[in-house]
């Protein structure tokens, strides 16, 4: 597949991205905040309150998302919203390195800001996708875009081990983590900024700002709102798997240097996987393809009770490095072809607005999981056990995604 300039830009952004995504949001930023928190609130605590903090930002991230969308729709300024969050996101991230132990309040603030800052701006850089590519090639740019941002993630992500090799001292190096991703994140978000045309030609120009019309007109369209419900479910458990990941396997006795060579063996899985699921696109519906991803993360979350028991406490790591490797096999797909699918049901002049939807519902927006995660942690029990339980809005977002009816869009 060629790819014109604006097309490179857009991919250009998912790599960029993949910094916060896999330095800040699954590694640096929890063990941080374990550092800085786990003296004073205690272990299952500070598990509890990063669960609450990924829910809130989730939720912040998705209203701010749907009403400045229903804006950048009617004055077509989608890139400058994504310029906006980008700004904002890489300085709260950048502002990580100033932290000590001790600010646990402090790293919960800033993880709120920036990681609500990263899904926002996600969800206006996923609705130019309708702006860089025609319908025929979404799936594949879209699996594209997000297979290369495992690499895009990964380069910066070693220079940030080598960092920890060389300095010898892990909280200076984690310190400097956070700016190596802020630096890569906006370095590599300028491309789309400058190359990506948004398309104005179905706009309506002579929209009334009645946003409470706007999302009755949501709740009207049921195919779009069917499948926000269903995306909602699974995604908010692939999202809450991915946030909770660090935490959790603190909490498992899984020491850092494991955690960051399992975390980096899944990127370079995940790569080709995502490809496969682009190419398996061609040939099966994408839908056919996201619902295999969901029986896949079902999987997951069922096996995630075999790290309560005692009596396999010896192979904790062992089962760990399993469900690693069973994330990495759909994690890219089934984020992917999502976003895709989404872009042949929603009406391209309420691209941003319906993709703020998109974001609230689901993008990134984890929500449900890590808040089940919080209660249970907080009333005493595992957190794989608040895992485990995802295993239900897995199925029934499953059975949802099955009623949706993309055959009026093709």
């Amino acid at each position: 597949m060629k790819l014109d300039m604006a097309q490179k830009s857009w991919v250009l952004y998912d790599m960029g991205n993949a910094a916060y995504a896999l330095i800040v949001r699954t590694v640096f930023a929890a063990l941080l905040f374990k550092y800085c928190a786990n003296d004073i609130w205690g272990e299952e605590n500070t598990t509890a309150y990063w669960g609450y903090v990924s829910s809130l930002a989730g939720i912040a991230a998705g209203a701010v998302s749907i009403t400045l969308g229903f804006f950048a729709d009617k004055f077509h300024c989608k890139k400058l919203m994504l310029a906006i969050f980008v700004l904002m996101g890489i300085l709260s991230t950048a502002a990580f390195a100033l932290l000590q132990k001790g600010m646990a309040w402090s790293v919960l603030i800033l993880s709120f800001i920036s990681l609500g800052c990263y899904m926002s701006a996600n969800s206006f850089y996923d609705s130019l996708l309708l702006s860089v590519a025609p319908k025929a090639i979404r799936d594949k740019l879209s699996t594209l875009a997000y297979a290369l941002g495992y690499i895009g993630g990964v380069i910066p992500f070693i220079l940030c081990l080598g960092l920890r090799y060389v300095l010898k001292d892990a909280l200076s190096a984690d310190k400097y983590a956070f700016i190596v991703a802020a630096v890569w994140w906006g370095l590599l978000s300028v491309p789309a900024l400058i190359f990506v045309k948004e398309d104005k030609s179905s706009a309506e120009r002579d929209r009334s700002l009645d946003l409470l019309s706007n999302f009755k007109e949501l709740l009207k369209n049921k195919n779009v709102l069917l499948f926000l419900v269903a995306y909602f479910l699974y995604i908010d458990g692939v999202g809450t798997i991915y946030t909770m990941a660090a935490p959790i396997a603190s909490d498992i006795g899984i020491n850092t240097v494991q955690l960051l060579g399992v975390i980096l063996g899944l990127q370079f899985l995940a790569f080709p996987c995502t490809l496969l699921y682009g190419k398996f696109s061609s040939k099966f519906h994408p839908r056919n393809l996201v619902l295999f991803a969901i029986g896949i993360y079902f999987i997951i979350s069922i096996l995630a009770l075999l790290l309560t028991l005692p009596a396999l406490k010896d192979f904790r790591l062992h089962i760990f490095i399993l469900l690693a490797v069973l994330i990495g096999t759909s994690q890219g797909g089934i984020q992917s072809l999502s976003r895709s699918l989404f872009s042949r049901i929603v009406p391209p002049p309420k691209a941003a607005e319906f993709y703020g939807f998109y974001n609230l519902f689901g993008k990134f927006t984890t929500i449900v999981g890590p808040l089940l995660i919080g209660v249970v942690t907080a009333c005493g029990g595992k957190a794989e056990l608040g895992i485990a339980f995802l295993a239900l809005p897995f199925l029934m977002g499953a059975l949802l995604l099955t009623k949706v009816d993309f055959t009026q869009a093709e």
